[in-house]
């Protein structure tokens, strides 16, 4: 534990009271009061001072470090270190205070082919000349599915049983994960769904689980408006699927294979699967869940959660989108946003 400055004042005076020479004509005191005389002695004080600290990193160092880095962002702290021979916290501090660098976590979006940029940019353009309106994004509905799985993935490397000797540890998991199918509609003010399914869905059951229920719910003005959207999924886009949505909503549907196309690959223009199904699943997993009852219930009680503000902001994070997209002549564009 430290001294005071009244101790280390006290110490001296007492050095210079109670003090006696030894034979070699040093006073016999302890380290510290020694240290404290030798110290009032040269500067006149018994203060420590500031301590100088690590000597500055050299300019050199620096853009070596700079150099590195934009040679190989991707490089571990560990590994520069190991590499250049400096020590990991100056190389953490120098890319921080210096360089102003900072680790970014790395996000994995869609793969987006040649041909996708032309009709990305259609899309985009047709949306602004033709649903860049609230009052049709309210009468509008933009649909998808999803999987939520009821066991996560159980990383050997990080999963430890600890035990004096090997206990063999096996944890049984079915050969096919357990999970149920999420389909949803929004439109800016409301939600139509959720419909669950636990088969791969294909054309008959999209048409007659899905479709059928959907429509069954849109009022006069929805169907007489709006607008309807599907990915590309095989069984969106089969012909007795399209007729029959034609029967509903004539030209008013973007999907592929009709006039507006929607754009392969665009989970980052669709509502739900840039927002809504990345949040439910956030909350979702918070909790461990057991069954698949519980699995379905929590979802329930996340969608009920889905109020006329959350949707008013999504869409116009939708429109945000579109324009970026235009902005980046159909290539990705997260990172403007």
């Amino acid at each position: 534990m430290g001294y005071t400055l009244e101790q280390n004042t006290f110490i001296v005076m007492s050095y210079y009271r109670n003090g006696t020479l030894n034979a070699d004509g040093e006073w016999s005191l302890m380290t510290h009061i020694k240290r404290i005389v030798d110290r009032f002695n040269s500067t006149g004080n018994v203060s420590k001072g500031k301590s100088p600290g690590r000597p500055p990193v050299s300019e050199e160092v620096v853009e070596d470090l700079r150099e590195r880095m934009e040679q190989s962002p991707k490089k571990s702290l560990s590994k520069l270190s190991l590499q250049f021979g400096v020590p990991y916290t100056t190389c953490q501090k120098v890319l921080k205070r210096t360089l102003h660098m900072h680790p970014y976590k790395v996000s994995s979006i869609h793969e987006l082919k040649p041909a996708d940029y032309p009709r990305r940019v259609a899309y985009c353009e047709w949306f602004q000349n033709n649903m860049n309106n609230n009052r049709i994004l309210d009468l509008s509905f933009f649909s998808d599915e999803a999987w939520f799985h009821l066991n996560g993935y159980v990383n050997s490397q990080n999963y430890r049983v600890w035990s004096a000797e090997n206990p063999f540890v096996f944890e049984e998991r079915p050969l096919h994960s357990v999970k149920v199918g999420v389909w949803l509609a929004v439109s800016r003010r409301r939600v139509i769904g959720l419909i669950f399914f636990h088969n791969t869905i294909n054309s008959a059951r999209y048409r007659e689980q899905i479709l059928e229920v959907f429509l069954n719910h849109l009022d006069d003005e929805e169907l007489q408006f709006g607008y309807f959207q599907q990915d590309g999924a095989p069984a969106h886009k089969t012909m007795e699927n399209l007729r029959y949505l034609q029967e509903f909503y004539g030209n008013r549907i973007i999907s592929q294979n009709l006039n507006p196309e929607w754009p392969a690959r665009s989970p980052d223009l669709t509502p739900l699967d840039y927002s809504i199904f990345g949040w439910m699943k956030d909350n979702i997993y918070k909790h461990r869940l057991h069954t698949l009852e519980e699995l379905m219930d929590a979802i329930i009680h996340c969608c009920q959660n889905i109020d006329v503000v959350m949707l008013e902001n999504i869409f116009e994070n939708k429109k945000r989108r579109v324009a970026l997209c235009l902005q980046q002549n159909g290539e990705h564009f997260q990172h403007l946003l």
